[in-house]
């Protein structure tokens, strides 16, 4: 059954089977005989992905002193 905003009901088993969680999105492929309905994998984000933060390599790590340390605790 499908509801006015698109949302249809799969059953139990079949969710099971293919993995599906609440909430998940899945993509639907129309095909000749029918419709393919396959959970959509997201890749796994990073926190710096959603704020646009780039990581720049120097080549070489910088390390703070331990004068830098002390004053940092003082």
């Amino acid at each position: 059954m499908e509801t006015r905003k698109g949302r249809g009901v799969i059953p139990q088993a079949v969710r099971e089977k293919l993995g599906i969680k609440e909430g998940m999105l899945v993509s639907v492929e129309e095909r000749e005989d029918g419709a393919l309905l396959k959970p959509k994998r997201e890749k796994r984000r990073k926190i710096e992905d959603f704020f646009g933060l780039k990581e720049e390599r120097t080549g070489k790590p910088e390390w703070a002193t331990p004068k830098e340390i002390k004053n940092i605790w003082e």
